[in-house]
């Protein structure tokens, strides 16, 4: 039986479901050859993901973070391009006209990073 409380696995479905249709929308767009649009959906699949890393690696249960401390901790959790985004004007960036070949390499990442979470999550349930 897990140890999680149910609340929390609540939120985690939530979080992970939610990166999960984002990425699949991400794609969608791009193969629109929407890559603004594709990479507006790609960016809070990663932060959702990030969330979940986070909680994982430190349950919040049993260690609370504050907005501003778990903000920290999902940054320092974002794969490559997207942290090198984060750097920038995220706002700018995301409300920018982007190309779909330039889009892409986000939204692959972000798509490899929400399933790698997905397995990760599901590990460590099991060994909960």
């Amino acid at each position: 039986m897990s140890r999680v409380p149910t609340r929390w696995l609540s939120l985690f479905h939530d979080q992970l479901q939610t990166a999960e249709q984002r990425a699949q929308l991400a794609q969608q767009q791009l193969e629109e050859d929407d890559g603004t649009r594709a990479l507006q959906q790609a960016y809070p699949a990663v932060i959702s993901a990030a969330t979940v890393r986070v909680w994982i690696a430190a349950p919040p249960w049993l260690h609370p973070l504050d907005a501003e401390g778990l903000q920290r901790q999902v940054r320092d959790k974002l794969p490559s391009l997207f942290a090198a985004l984060v750097e920038m004007d995220v706002q700018q960036a995301l409300t920018s006209p982007w190309q779909a070949s330039d889009a892409a390499p986000y939204v692959s990442e972000a798509v490899e990073y929400v399933t790698h979470t997905r397995e990760r999550y599901e590990q460590w349930l099991k060994e909960e």
